[in-house]
C-alpha cells in the first residue's frame, strides 16, 4: 500500500531559497513558533508550541527538538480546500509535495542521526514522524519528550499537520531555526497554486527560470521541469 502525500505550502521568500540555494531545508524551534505568535500579533506561530493539554486538565512542557511542519494530503495533489488552509498568511504559492519516509530518510541522511553518536556532526537522535494529535493525552515524566512534540490546541487541527521531530541527543540547546541545503531527494512534485497572483507569478517565473537554467546548480539527477508538475501555468504571465 502506497503511503500518503504531505506537502508543505511555502510564500514567495521561501521559493527564492528553495529554488535558488539547492533546496533550502528549515527546522524550527518551539521558540520560534512562539515568538511569531507574538511578533505577528496571533495571525501565525503558537503561543503554546512545545506545550500539550494532559487529561486531568494540566499541562505539559517539552522544548528541547526542532520540527518540520507538512500537511497531510487527501489525493496525490492539494486540493482547493487544502490550498485555502494557509492563505490567510500567503503562503500559499508553491506546495512541495512527498512522503514521510521519503523526508525521514533525507533528514537522517542530511544530519547523520543514524551514525554512532560519537561521529555525529549533528545532536540529534533520530527523527521521528508522525500526524499531529489534537487534544489532551495521558504525560508524565517518563514520556513527555515522546509526546508533546506532536501534540497541538484542538484549533488548529484545520491543518492535517504531520511533522518531522528532531530531539537534541545531548543537553538542551536554544537554537530559533536550523537552515541547511542538501539537495532535492526528499521532494517528489512541487505544484504552483493555480490562483496565484499576477506579482507572485511574475516573481516566481523568474525565480523557477533561474533554476531550470542552472544558477542553482540544483541536482544531478533531477532538474527543475522535473520537480514541477504545472510549471507551465507560470508561462503565460508575460
Amino acid at each position: 500500500m502506497s503511503e500518503s502525500k504531505i506537502a508543505r505550502f511555502v510564500d514567495i521568500e521561501a521559493c527564492k531559497s528553495i529554488f535558488s540555494e539547492k533546496s533550502t531545508f528549515v527546522l524550527r524551534s518551539p521558540e520560534h513558533y512562539r515568538r511569531l505568535y507574538e511578533t505577528s500579533y496571533g495571525a501565525r506561530g503558537d503561543r503554546n508550541e512545545g506545550c500539550a493539554d494532559t487529561v486531568d486538565g494540566g499541562t505539559a512542557e517539552f522544548l528541547s527538538f526542532v520540527v518540520s511542519c507538512w500537511t497531510k494530503l487527501d489525493a496525490m495533489e492539494p486540493t482547493p480546500d487544502e490550498w485555502a488552509i494557509f492563505k490567510e498568511n500567503e503562503q500559499n504559492i508553491v506546495a512541495i509535495v512527498s512522503t514521510p519516509s521519503k523526508v525521514c530518510e533525507f533528514l537522517d541522511r542530511a544530519l547523520e542521526t543514524n551514525n554512532e553518536r560519537t561521529e555525529r556532526r549533528f545532536p540529534f537522535h533520530p527523527v521521528r514522524h508522525e500526524e499531529v494529535n489534537y487534544g489532551p493525552l495521558e504525560v508524565n515524566h517518563t514520556n513527555i519528550a515522546d509526546v508533546v512534540p506532536p501534540t497541538k490546541d484542538p484549533k488548529f487541527a484545520g491543518q492535517k499537520e504531520y511533522r518531522f521531530v528532531l530531539k537534541y541527543a545531548e543537553h538542551p540547546h536554544v537554537i530559533d531555526s536550523y537552515i541547511f541545503c542538501a539537495g532535492v531527494d526528499y521532494m517528489e512534485k512541487c505544484f504552483v497554486n493555480p490562483e496565484i497572483g499576477g506579482k507572485e507569478k511574475q516573481m516566481l517565473w523568474c525565480i523557477i527560470g533561474n533554476a531550470m537554467a542552472g544558477y542553482g546548480d540544483f541536482s544531478d539527477k533531477k532538474n527543475m521541469r522535473d520537480i514541477i508538475a504545472n510549471v507551465d501555468v507560470l508561462f503565460d504571465c508575460r
